[in-house]
């Protein structure tokens, strides 16, 4: 699922500052290479047993990764339900009872950033 209007789409930091913000927030970088990182948190329905992932792209403007200084924007968030071994289906909706969490991680992350 595409998380529209979360004001994260189009923000552009620091490497340095988005990598210690995104992962203080509890985010992992498990996908990158020298001009982009893919953050990922993992969240877990625990009444039905589901992981899910709120991920949020990052793509260098400017330098490379791992370059503190090098300039990075933001994409649009998308939330997705594991599929193992398969993969993340982006389709799923998110459950009620992670919804709130959801919009905090969002929220939280574009106060840190703005």
């Amino acid at each position: 699922m595409v998380l529209e209007d979360t004001g994260l789409n189009g923000i552009r930091k620091d490497f340095g500052t988005v990598d210690k913000v995104i992962r203080g927030l509890g985010f992992d970088r498990w996908s990158w290479d020298y001009d982009k990182a893919v953050y990922d948190l993992k969240l877990i329905d625990r009444e039905k047993g589901t992981v899910y992932y709120l991920r949020v792209p990052a793509e260098v403007i400017q330098g490379r990764l791992e370059n503190p200084k090098a300039t990075v924007e933001l994409g649009t968030p998308v939330f997705g339900r594991h599929l193992y071994p398969h993969g993340v289906d982006y389709e799923a909706t998110i459950p009620e009872s992670l919804e709130k969490t959801v919009k905090e991680k969002v929220d939280a992350l574009k106060e840190a950033l703005s």
